[in-house]
């Protein structure tokens, strides 16, 4: 089934009146000729949070969000200028079954609450601007995993609503959500093809690149612990499969290079300090906290050389 629909009559209502809940913090500001990628992680998305929240009170807005999972959703809220909302959401309903929990999984198949996180929260409970990011002068490119053919599916918003389904495959993990069905693809989360889409970034032809990461620099991923389980729910998709198995050479490996391109001066990153020791689904809020906080000061400590990359 297609996942592309209209919203429904109190979600378009809703969206009519979220112009006058938020100012969005772009305007009035000048949009910096930069790639901003974010990678995804679950809660680990609390550190982008906290640099994006920087850049916001700072006034630094990049004018194409290249996100994957928890990075599209961070993302999403950044091109419609929404200071606070990323860490604001994840910390208020952390500890809500219906917002990401493995209840959440067990009733609706979604251990990411679809209906919950992308309906009741911002077309009733804390009301989205749709206005705001359709007008934005940024643009989002949400990264999901495409089953068929085990590509990365880049997919860029011209539309906050109606191009809603790919925000909910990008950030959709393996084996505990639905496959997003849109445009005749199948997807799920982007992070399985393109963890940290710094290539396609490269390849749009920008000149600067602000890559922001959600592990500490000695951060080394392992095999899939779950591969078999992965075998038996994706067989139909041998090439997504593979990409399944093979994704963590991948993963170390765009790591290592990162490091490089940062060090020659092709990318700017800012990633945590220190090992992130939260879970994909946290529920203590001090540590939800601490690492919001951490991205927030990472992105203070490292502004003067970010705006000298930006300057050269």
């Amino acid at each position: 089934m297609d996942h592309r629909r209209p919203p429904s009559p109190s979600s378009q209502a809703a969206a009519a009146d979220a112009p006058a809940l938020t100012e969005p913090a772009w305007r009035g500001h000048a949009i910096t000729p930069a790639n901003l990628v974010l990678e995804g992680g679950a809660m680990r998305g609390q550190f982008t949070a906290g640099v994006l929240d920087y850049f916001m009170e700072n006034r630094l807005f990049c004018e194409r969000v290249i996100g994957v999972s928890a990075g599209a959703l961070c993302g999403y809220n950044y091109v419609a200028g929404d200071l606070g909302r990323s860490c604001y959401l994840n910390v208020k309903y952390s500890d809500d079954w219906r917002y990401l929990s493995m209840r959440s999984f067990a009733y609706t198949g979604n251990a990411c609450g679809r209906e919950f996180v992308f309906d009741e929260i911002p077309n009733h409970l804390e009301p989205f601007n749709y206005e705001a990011f359709n007008t934005s002068p940024l643009t989002l490119v949400a990264v999901s995993s495409d089953l068929e053919t085990g590509e990365a599916d880049y997919h860029e918003f011209t539309d906050a609503l109606a191009d809603l389904p790919y925000l909910i495959s990008s950030s959709s993990m393996p084996l505990v959500s639905q496959v997003v069905e849109i445009d005749g693809k199948h997807l799920l989360d982007g992070g399985t093809c393109d963890s940290v889409p710094v290539l396609y970034s490269l390849l749009t032809g920008a000149e600067k690149h602000i890559v922001v990461l959600t592990q500490a620099a000695d951060y080394v991923k392992g095999a899939e612990k779950l591969m078999v389980l992965m075998r038996q729910r994706y067989g139909d998709h041998p090439y997504y499969v593979d990409r399944l198995q093979h994704r963590h050479f991948e993963y170390n490996r765009t790591y290592r290079a990162l490091s490089r391109l940062h060090d020659e001066g092709r990318i700017f990153l800012i990633r945590p300090p220190e090992p992130v020791a939260i879970s994909n689904m946290e529920k203590d809020l001090a540590k939800l906290m601490a690492l919001y906080e951490q991205g927030y000061a990472e992105a203070m400590r490292l502004w003067p050389a970010l705006q000298s990359y930006l300057e050269q």
